[in-house]
């Protein structure tokens, strides 16, 4: 008898098993055998055939056949070169025992060789009942590695009825089940499979393997990390176990040493992982040291912040370079996974660009990588949608962060920063009603108490956050009365939370309290003194107090300390636009008030200087006008250089000035403002030329000197209370003195909308001489004015308001009785931020003059912008 040589060891066979080693090493494959049972009855030697010859088209012949096989065994075929011989051998006109055993063999060298697509196709060909039983193991292999479920029970069902009591059809059912979702049935043949506990090393590895994957499977990362142990200290040189503890250390928050551990195994061991393999746990590395790279910025100041995560950018950089050479290389079946690695690394690094303080690399980042339809995770939109809401590009963040909720589904937190960002977008582009609901579905998705805790009642810390929100949602959406309310509550309930204190600080400011605010900052900086956004809110509440050079000494420190925050980059761009220089022009023309002027028109400017140690600053004020009345014409300019000081609660400023005509064209003028706290605005002017003379004494050549006083009671910014006495000394012996109050109160104030209303009464009182201008002895009149407000555009910092306001009441003028007078106006007003702030429209009024009702009309202009 002649017999031939022995199948393939359980080593070999398992080393050309794991060829792809992306997927997770499959036990006992020992039953791959490259030779029927029934060869070894042959009586002659099988003939050596040359290794290099393609025997495609000689018929078939069982002896070419074994020595088919034996060449492959022995390395003098590949595993090509014998599964095209095999395939063209089934093509053939042969059956029976011979095809049975040609497709068998054809089974087994394909999945030995990865080639588990071909293996399968093989095997449909064929079909599990018609193979030999050292054919199923590899065909269920290739049916597992193809993702071809079906195949894969069908055959194992073959397997165990032929073999019910055999160990290894039952393990590989285990894996089957295990992949099919049926953890409750791997787990029972994982028992049953364990007793008896097995004596032979091999298959006490094949069950711990299998007992990893189920724990891994039961979310048991420790239980899995201690099988794949106990079996590489059973076999140290698998080096799949090794691979497979890699990546369980890296899926239970240890990526960094697991890729540490891979590069050292790859260096001792090369080939212990594919290119594939190294790249994803490198990808898993660099996305944990991001997150330490972030909490140590957040826990440090200055320069040193920000290495960590300055090394992560340029760690994925060259992350990035390894997959760009290596993914064009690699097989047609790992594309998809080498795509996945390559947007992932992306999406950490736009991640990391945000958290550096870079948003417009990130979003020239994301638009590269829109151009090639890369599919980003959540987390990657919601890096691209803070990088455009930090870039004022909020119109364009709102889509990008519904599309990072959608793709997120169920599985993105609620609360979480995707959420919050989303909201904000909404108020930043005028959305204040999805912001609302939006609001609410995150509140009842967010209860004070967590729903699953060790004990009943444990806090749920994210409600906090979510109560803070609701309140500055309301101060954003211009409801600062809400907000009060609401801040509140919440700092009497945690008076130690800073996020509260800091909204209850920033409601102070918006509501007109500065020295408030201020004292709540400083308050608050005694208790968290490294928290970046009450810095901030401290900086802006001293520039609204004018403690300029606190606030610049605050925003410097705050600026060497955290230098990369947008928040801190954008307080910064408002302080310098406030001290910085400015240009403000007041501007209108009327027509048709023939008691003061037949056509009138007049423009105010003003050029100032940046502030000079932090207090002082230089000016420029210059007086354009000219009025056409029944008497003549006046042209009037008039231009002056001025100081002024500003420090705290005062501000005081002198200007002389000097006019082309009337008998004051030399003069000075002056002002003193003292702001007695929050609530009392105190105010005392002069101007030796005054600007508010009738054009009819200019004609005249008459001029005058003004004064003024005027003291303001401030409540909030919705009410207040004003009174002013002003007095005009004619240098025609004539003086006239009038004395206004006024009460403004704000009704209703939503995102969109304003209503207010102004009750005024005044009275003036002038010497009875003939003058050739407008000159009662006595007069007074009361007026009531509802001023109404439209939001109609908003794109973060810029808005554009539509308000018409209409007034009404009765004048009274001695010796013409009394008699009713009205006004509208209508405006458009554009906030661009605080680089310009433009306000123009149309006033038509009618009053009555001498027992006369003349209609005026008119036009106005505001403009207010600061320079480079």
């Amino acid at each position: 008898m002649v017999t031939r040589s022995p199948a393939p060891t359980c080593s070999l066979l398992r080393r050309f098993a794991q060829t792809a080693q992306k997927f997770p090493p499959l036990p006992l494959a020992c039953t791959l055998a490259f030779a029927a049972p029934a060869a070894l009855a042959q009586s002659q030697p099988a003939p050596a055939l040359p290794v290099a010859i393609d025997q495609s088209t000689s018929p078939y012949d069982a002896h070419r056949h074994d020595a088919l096989i034996v060449a492959r065994r022995e390395g003098r075929v590949t595993g090509a070169e014998t599964l095209r011989q095999l395939k063209a051998w089934l093509a053939s006109p042969i059956d029976g025992d011979a095809r049975r055993r040609v497709a068998s063999d054809a089974i087994a060298v394909a999945s030995a060789d990865g080639q588990y697509a071909e293996a399968v196709a093989l095997g449909r060909q064929a079909a599990p009942s018609k193979l030999a039983d050292y054919a199923l193991g590899p065909l269920a292999v290739a049916a597992r590695r193809a993702h071809d479920s079906a195949l894969q029970g069908e055959t194992i069902g073959v397997w165990r009825a032929r073999q019910p009591d055999a160990r290894e059809p039952r393990i590989h059912e285990a894996w089957w089940r295990l992949e099919s979702g049926d953890i409750a049935a791997a787990q029972a043949l994982y028992r049953a499979l364990s007793q008896p506990a097995p004596t032979q090393i091999d298959d006490r590895v094949a069950l711990l393997e299998l007992r990893g994957a189920i724990a891994r499977a039961d979310k048991d990362t420790l239980q899995a990390l201690g099988a794949y142990a106990e079996a590489g200290a059973l076999r140290p040189a698998r080096v799949d176990l090794r691979r497979e503890a890699d990546f369980l250390l890296a899926a239970s928050g240890a990526a960094s040493s697991a890729f540490e551990n891979a590069e050292a195994m790859e260096r001792t061991s090369p080939g212990s992982f594919s290119p594939l393999a190294l790249s994803t746990l490198q990808q898993e590395a660099l996305a944990q040291r991001l997150r330490w790279a972030i909490r140590a910025r957040d826990q440090r100041l200055g320069a040193e912040r920000v290495v960590a995560l300055d090394r992560v950018l340029a760690d994925q950089e060259a992350a990035l370079a390894r997959v760009d050479a290596a993914a064009p290389n690699a097989e047609p079946g790992d594309a998809d996974a080498w795509r996945t690695v390559r947007v992932r690394l992306q999406s950490d690094r736009l991640l990391a660009l945000v958290e550096r303080g870079r948003p417009a690399e990130a979003i020239a980042l994301y638009d590269t990588l829109r151009a090639t339809d890369a599919k980003l995770p959540a987390y990657g939109l919601e890096a691209v949608g803070r990088a455009l809401a930090q870039e004022r590009r909020s119109i364009e963040a709102v889509p990008v962060y519904e599309a990072a909720i959608a793709w997120g589904g169920a599985d993105l937190p609620m609360p979480g920063e995707a959420y919050f960002g989303l909201v904000y977008a909404y108020l930043d582009v005028g959305r204040a009603a999805d912001a609302e609901a939006l609001l609410r579905r995150i509140e009842a998705a967010t209860p004070a108490q967590l729903r699953l805790a060790p004990e009943a009642g444990r806090p749920n810390g994210e409600y906090s956050d979510v109560s803070g929100l609701r309140g500055l949602v309301q101060l954003y959406s211009d409801r600062p009365a809400l907000a009060q309310q609401s801040f509140s509550v919440l700092t009497r309930e945690a008076p130690l939370n800073a996020g509260y204190v800091h909204g209850a600080a920033l409601t102070e400011r918006l509501r007109e309290h500065p020295e408030a605010a201020v004292a709540r900052y400083e308050a608050l900086a005694a208790d968290s003194p490294y928290d970046t956004s009450a810095r901030i809110g401290h900086v802006e509440a001293l520039l609204d107090a004018s403690e300029f050079a606190e606030a610049r000494r605050k925003a410097e420190s705050l600026a060497a300390d955290v230098p990369e925050a947008a928040q801190v980059r954008e307080m910064e761009r408002k302080r310098r636009a406030l001290v910085g220089p400015r240009l403000d022009v007041d501007a209108e023309a009327s027509s048709g008030g023939a008691a003061i002027a037949n056509h009138e028109w007049r423009i105010d400017s003003r050029l100032s200087s940046g502030l000079i140690d932090d207090r002082w600053r230089v000016f420029y004020e210059q007086t354009l006008g000219r009025g056409t009345t029944d008497i003549g014409n006046a042209n009037w300019a008039r231009g002056g250089i001025g100081l002024g000081w500003e420090q705290g609660r005062w501000l005081a400023e002198g200007i002389v000035q000097h006019a082309n005509a009337g008998p004051y064209r030399n003069s000075v003028a002056g002002r003193l403002d003292y702001r007695a706290g929050d609530a009392w605005r105190l105010s005392a002017t002069y101007d030796g030329d005054s600007r508010e003379l009738p054009w009819k004494a200019r004609v005249a050549g008459i001029g005058a000197h003004e004064f003024g006083a005027s003291v303001g009671y401030v409540v909030d910014e919705s009410r207040r209370f004003d009174l002013k006495w002003q007095q005009l000394d004619f240098s025609d012996g004539n003086r006239r003195d009038g004395l206004d109050i006024g009460w403004r109160e704000r009704w209703i104030s939503t995102p969109a909308f304003q209503l207010e209303t102004r009750l005024g009464a005044d009275a003036g009182r002038g010497r009875a001489i003939d003058a050739p201008y407008f000159n009662p002895s006595s007069d007074s009149s009361v007026q009531l004015s509802v001023r109404a407000q439209w939001l109609n555009w908003k794109r973060d910092d810029r808005q554009f308001f539509q308000a018409v306001e209409l007034g009404g009441g009765s004048y009274r003028q001695a010796g013409f009785g009394s008699g009713p007078m009205w006004s509208l106006r209508y405006e458009h007003r554009w906030n661009f931020g605080p680089k310009l702030t433009l306000r123009y429209g149309l006033v038509v009024s009618s009053h009555p003059y001498d027992g006369v009702r003349e209609r005026q009309r008119g036009v106005f202009l505001n403009l207010s912008t600061p320079l480079p």
